[in-house]
């Protein structure tokens, strides 16, 4: 499919990169975007060969967050002139965006640049986040005069916990790259000039790993955050057992005995 507000594009090794590709305003959001990113994910959903999926920014920034014309209409700051919005509809606009949360494979945020109200939201929905370190990021609602959204209220609690997350969301302050370390709303911080590297590295290490184990176990992550510890105990001996029965197993063993790289199919 092609595409005109994000790109997709796939290495060898499995590596699916959307880009989100509105540079001239810093990758803001608009229902076309999101329309495509729904339509992108489906395709990732349907590519047996897909193991990691990465997301980015195109140009300077991560994302500015909801597009800035959007918001004025919504808001009635300037005259609505019947171009598309979210107005009425904010459920299904962030819907569109979060769809990454439904992929069954690893997704990683690689935080370019900036990473602004809603832009930060996405990000927070990825499993992993690595930031440029002169990268900024804020949840700058209140600012704004607007509630958060696009699951701004629930991501940032369960990362960073409720009273550092009240903070951020009761001033709106931007801050660096090495405080949103410090308060755990990242999984690495990489200096500019070796931010490409480390993220292809960071996927290429999962990508490497046996396809249907690190899928089964995403799954596992989130079920345990709601579950208890018996009830994950069986859901893993489940889970596990499943796993033993697979090539990508076999596998696995016989590279550690014949002291190899393993070479997994997802099988």
């Amino acid at each position: 499919m092609a595409y005109e507000h994000i790109s997709l594009t796939k290495s060898d090794e499995g590596i699916v990169t959307l880009t989100l590709n509105r540079p001239e305003s810093r990758n803001s959001m608009t229902p076309a975007m999101g329309e495509e990113v729904v339509a992108a994910v489906e395709e990732v959903r349907e590519d047996a060969g897909a193991r990691v999926f990465v997301l980015t920014g195109a140009g300077k920034a991560f994302c500015s967050g909801g597009d800035l014309g959007m918001l004025a209409r919504d808001s009635g700051a300037v005259k609505d002139t019947g171009a598309p919005s979210m107005a009425g509809s904010p459920r299904g606009f962030y819907t569109r965006f979060l769809a990454i949360r439904s992929l069954a494979i690893p997704t990683i945020a690689a935080i370019n640049g900036h990473a602004i109200g809603a832009g930060l939201c996405i990000a927070l929905a990825c499993d992993l986040r690595v930031a440029a370190s002169d990268a900024k990021m804020g949840m700058t609602f209140a600012r704004l005069g607007i509630h958060p959204g696009m699951g701004a209220t629930y991501f940032l609690p369960r990362l960073i916990g409720v009273a550092r997350a009240a903070d951020l969301f009761f001033t709106g302050r931007v801050i660096d790259a090495a405080e949103a370390d410090r308060l755990g709303l990242l999984t690495r911080v990489v200096p500019r000039e070796q931010f490409n590297d480390a993220v292809m590295t960071l996927a290429g290490e999962i990508a490497g790993c046996a396809p249907i184990a690190v899928r089964m176990t995403k799954k596992a992550i989130y079920r345990g955050v709601e579950h208890s510890l018996d009830d994950m105990l069986d859901f893993e001996s489940l889970q596990q057992g499943i796993t033993f029965t697979t090539a990508d197993a076999r596998e696995g063993v016989l590279a550690v005995m014949e002291k190899r790289a393993p070479k997994f199919r997802g099988e």
